[in-house]
């Protein structure tokens, strides 16, 4: 489980590199807005926020946006 600061800092994350600057981590992103979930945890890794499945499933569970 989560600390209760870091689904939001990890939902912050994924919506500015989703939405506004994927190439900032190094993805890219399909004509649909996907990318591939390995490649965007370890691109995320490599910018400093710790992912993983079970971490993704829990911000997207638990988060309204």
């Amino acid at each position: 489980m989560l600390s209760n600061e870091d689904p939001i800092r990890i939902s912050k994350f994924l919506s500015l590199e989703l939405r506004h600057h994927p190439e900032k981590i190094g993805i890219r992103l399909d004509e649909n807005g996907w990318t591939d979930m390995q490649e965007l945890i370890s691109k995320a890794g490599a910018a400093g926020i710790k992912l993983s499945l079970e971490v993704l499933q829990e911000v997207v569970e638990t988060n309204n946006k």
